[in-house]
């Protein structure tokens, strides 16, 4: 039976997994050092040694390079050369930034513009508080869905139809609706191969691997690598609705700075002066 289907997530999930993890952590790397220099550099001096130019300009500019890279990846600030670097530190001394204050706001620091923060709108942030809303709805559907799933997808070898099953039917996938079932099989009533795109021999080894267990024991095969692929899918959304709530307290974070930036409002810089009571007509004056 395992002969003429195999479950389709088994072959994806195998694939995948074993290069996920380098592709995920060079990708990250290279996003958060906004450049692949020190990769290229680990790769050069794991073939030619740890050897520095001897050109002073050269070591100079790639002492340059390395302290902005490093500048990077400790306080997160895209900074493009190191007179940026000298902007932003007497930025900060001048508004009495600490680097905790930069590292949280880092998202909207640009040292190369005259005003380094650009703090985000409020109708931006709600949007980032939306997606958070989705990603953690996102992920509690798939967690029940990997917890509770009993169907998954296969495949047949010879025909390549694709089946949904649960190891005693199976359903089509795309075009016109059909089963396959106990009943059915007994009862002789199959849909065409038409209908269901299957050969006669994948028909009858349905048939035979449903009362046999052989069509259970490829379903439970491929709900476990279903499983697996639904979990790393849900870690992904958690790990991302929480990456988007961090940005959501950093971006109110860029806001309160921005506030302290802002100069005071008319109402503070000229407060109102108490008005004076008018002073007692001369005609009440006579009168009395």
């Amino acid at each position: 039976m395992n002969a003429i289907w195999v479950a389709a997530i088994t072959p994806l999930v195998t694939f995948f997994l074993s290069i996920i993890g380098l592709t995920g952590f060079t990708g990250y790397a290279i996003f958060r050092l906004n450049s692949p220099q020190i990769i290229r550099e680990k790769i050069w001096n794991a073939f030619a040694g740890d050897k520095d130019f001897n050109d002073e300009k050269l070591k100079s500019f790639s002492n340059h390079q390395l302290d902005l890279t490093r500048f990077r990846v400790v306080y997160g600030v895209q900074a493009r050369s190191v007179a940026d670097l000298h902007r932003l530190l007497s930025w900060m001394a001048r508004h009495q930034f600490t680097p905790a204050d930069v590292k949280r706001a880092r998202r909207w620091i640009d040292p190369s513009r005259h005003h380094p923060l650009n703090a985000p709108s409020r109708l931006r942030l709600i949007a980032r508080l939306v997606v958070a809303a989705i990603m953690f709805a996102g992920f509690t559907v798939v967690q029940d869905k990997a917890t509770n799933s009993r169907t998954t997808m296969i495949r047949m070898r010879v025909s390549k139809t694709w089946m949904w099953s649960d190891g005693k039917s199976v359903e089509g996938v795309l075009g016109q609706p059909w089963r396959i079932d106990a009943q059915s099989c007994a009862r002789h009533t199959l849909p065409g191969r038409s209908i269901t795109g299957l050969t006669d021999g994948e028909t009858s080894a349905i048939c035979q691997g449903i009362p046999g267990g052989d069509l259970q024991t490829t379903v439970n095969d491929g709900l476990r690598y279903q499983r697996w692929s639904l979990a790393a899918i849900s870690v992904f959304l958690f790990l991302a609705g929480i990456k988007t709530g961090f940005t959501l307290c950093y971006g109110m974070r860029a806001r309160e700075l921005a506030q302290r930036l802002s100069p005071a409002t008319p109402s503070q810089a000229n407060p109102r002066r108490p008005r004076k009571k008018p002073a007692p007509s001369n005609d009440r004056r006579e009168s009395a």
